[in-house]
């Protein structure tokens, strides 16, 4: 019998939970963790494993496994061979489209997992704040020590062994005040798939009381300083991809953004951390969000919970200024993770950016079309 309920679906996966070789002062999921009745869950079983393969094999026709944490290489290669074997071996049986991503400091990759990912295809997105100096300001080991020669040790196994992989970068006031020298490093290093996000405030808490903290004005100077060197570099023929702008000519040219922060609303995606617990969203891995456990819930079972909290139907901005503001279509609102209620963190930033960028990026979309 046919059991498939929708089409596709995203389940992120932190089979470490919060555990980290790293202690980034920014990091989000520490500080969600850390407010958790339980902050650690260990590494995953593989009893935890089969049942997130099987349920979303069964139920999904197009399944995209993406690793997280925490760090998940903590957990060791051999989890992911056993992940990727039980997943060839189910789908012998259900035939659905699996993707695979793994989101990673890096600092224990080497050439067995640079291989391991080119021969199962996975996408890799390798988290560096843009230069060395940048990148050891908050991503500091337990030590304390700085991470960045590790982490450019590792894009050298990935780049040998032709890993598809990006590099995720965190806005703090320090990138933005080195845009250029960050952009000019990883254009040297042949670094051309960039995505950057802006530095999220702890939890439940006021925006701007941390050392981390970016505000307004800092993330346009940001954008639109990152802007005019995307531009200038694409103009010349030498195209960087960095998400962010990639996202908006698509928009222009009347596609929807894959970048769910982009969407207006909340995506369809399930986060499973390493006992089974499952959330709505990576931004959300607290106690108030637990949907259910992968080991008694079905996806359907998760859709219901999920449709109870009214999750994705309360996520879109529906205050009065954001629906008559021209730039609407292309900001959509803003994450909801950036919103004080109805008030979008970088709503600013956006009514500096897009008169300063919307004629290039029209251009653009009209070259698009010869």
């Amino acid at each position: 019998m046919n059991r498939t309920r929708r089409k596709q679906l995203v389940m992120m996966i932190k089979p470490s939970s919060s555990a980290c070789n790293l202690a980034c002062s920014y990091c989000f999921y520490q500080d969600l963790a850390s407010k958790r009745d339980i902050p650690f869950h260990g590494f995953m079983a593989d009893e935890v494993m089969v049942s997130l393969i099987e349920k979303c094999l069964g139920e999904v026709e197009h399944c995209s496994f993406m690793f997280q944490g925490g760090e998940p290489s903590l957990i060791g290669l051999p989890f992911f061979q056993r992940f990727v074997e039980t997943v060839n071996k189910l789908n012998k049986t259900y035939h659905r489209e699996v993707h695979y991503a793994f989101q990673t400091n890096a600092l224990t990759l080497d050439l067995s997992w640079a291989q391991f990912f080119k021969e199962n295809k996975f996408l890799v997105g390798v988290s560096f704040d843009g230069n060395a100096r940048l990148n050891d300001i908050f991503r500091k080991d337990l030590q304390g020590n700085g991470s960045s020669q590790r982490v450019l040790e590792a894009i050298a196994f990935l780049k040998e062994q032709e890993v598809d992989f990006n590099i995720l970068s965190v806005v703090t006031p320090a990138m933005a005040d080195n845009v250029k020298p960050m952009w000019n490093y990883l254009a040297g290093k042949g670094l051309s798939f960039l995505q950057y996000i802006p530095c999220m405030d702890p939890f439940g808490e006021e925006p701007g009381g941390t050392s981390f903290s970016l505000s307004s004005d800092s993330y346009a100077k940001f954008l639109m300083q990152l802007f005019d060197l995307w531009y200038d570099n694409l103009a010349n023929g030498k195209g960087v991809s960095v998400r962010f702008f990639d996202n908006l000519v698509s928009m222009l040219v009347g596609y929807p953004p894959e970048s769910c922060d982009m969407a207006g609303i909340c995506s369809v995606q399930y986060v499973a951390e390493s006992d089974g617990s499952i959330y709505p969203c990576d931004f959300y891995c607290s106690d108030d969000y637990l949907l259910g456990n992968i080991l008694s819930s079905s996806i359907a079972e998760l859709d219901a919970k999920r449709k109870e909290l009214q999750f994705i139907e309360s996520s879109p901005n529906k205050s009065l200024a954001c629906n008559k503001c021209q730039w609407k279509s292309l900001c959509r609102g803003g994450c909801k993770r950036y919103r004080t209620g109805e008030t979008y963190r970088y709503c600013g930033s956006m009514k500096q950016f897009f008169p300063y960028a919307i004629e290039r990026l029209e251009q653009i979309t009209i070259n698009l079309k010869y």
